[in-house]
């Protein structure tokens, strides 16, 4: 796992929920305008995720093994999926969906991280 990215990612994650979430609740519903900075999260979570990988197949063992590979997974799917999904709703509800998973994605990267460690 590499430390300084999952911080990285972390920091962009609430910062990124919390400005999309403050821009819903002001009436300036569009999401889209975040896509390029989902973007940009994503590929952080995918470089994440093969170096955790590679770490596994290098012999690396983390704590929790089928928690953490549970916490991969779902860090690379739940952008995409909540993208998909505010794409298809309308008005706030859309950077509702952004935002929350942003902000359910810095919890995963964080608990990830934890597992990761050796017992």
């Amino acid at each position: 796992m590499i430390e300084t990215l999952a911080f990285a990612t972390t920091v962009v994650c609430v910062a990124g929920g919390l400005a999309v979430l403050g821009a819903g609740l002001a009436g300036r519903d569009r999401p889209e305008r975040a896509l390029p900075a989902l973007a940009v999260v994503e590929l952080a979570l995918v470089v994440q995720a093969i170096a955790d990988v590679t770490g596994l197949l290098a012999g690396d063992r983390p704590a929790e093994p089928g928690t953490h590979l549970a916490y991969l997974a779902t860090s690379l799917l739940l952008l995409p999926v909540a993208t998909a999904w505010a794409a298809n709703e309308q008005g706030r509800w859309a950077a509702l969906v952004i935002a929350v998973a942003l902000l359910a994605l810095a919890v995963v990267v964080i608990r990830a991280q934890t597992t990761w460690r050796p017992a």
